[in-house]
């Protein structure tokens, strides 16, 4: 009867102890539930608008006046070169003439004399599409150097 009294204070122990255990827990739960309450109850912050955006720096021709890069064998105008001759021709008279460049490396393409002339005669067709006249310009081509660009330049 000793082992059996033993055995049930034992029990008994585990049992309290348990309880408490559970009320701490169900307590912190609790606990942690009205918090979370509380803060979706609570107004969310206004939200803050985000900076304005850098204006974009304004397109202009390069000292070289390089107005088309290039890559590989490519001999079709890149996008912003149409609004780089927008620009080219707002800001000249009628009568000024250029020198239109293609150049293309011969190092790296064995028809690099066509590839940079067909370059130039693109930029050509467009300057003569806004208006400047053909006698004004002289087109000219160039192998020697590792461009692969046209470039426009008054002469």
């Amino acid at each position: 009867m000793a082992s059996h009294s033993k055995l049930l204070g034992l029990l008994f122990s585990a049992a309290l102890l348990g309880g408490c255990a559970n009320t701490s827990n169900t307590e912190a739960s609790t606990a942690a539930a009205d918090a979370s309450a509380q803060a979706a109850a609570a107004p969310a912050p206004a939200p803050v608008a985000p900076p304005p955006a850098p204006e974009p720096e304004p397109l202009r021709i390069p000292e070289d006046g390089t107005v088309a890069e290039f890559s590989g064998l490519e001999t079709e105008l890149p996008a912003d070169t149409p609004a780089l001759l927008d620009i080219l021709t707002a800001d000249k008279a009628g009568n000024q003439r250029w020198e239109i460049k293609g150049y293309a490396d011969r190092k790296t393409a064995k028809n690099a004399r066509e590839i940079a002339l067909a370059r130039a005669l693109a930029v050509r067709k467009e300057l003569v599409s806004r208006g400047v006249p053909a006698k004004n310009l002289r087109v000219m081509f160039s192998t020697d150097q590792a461009r692969n660009a046209v470039t426009v330049l008054p002469r």
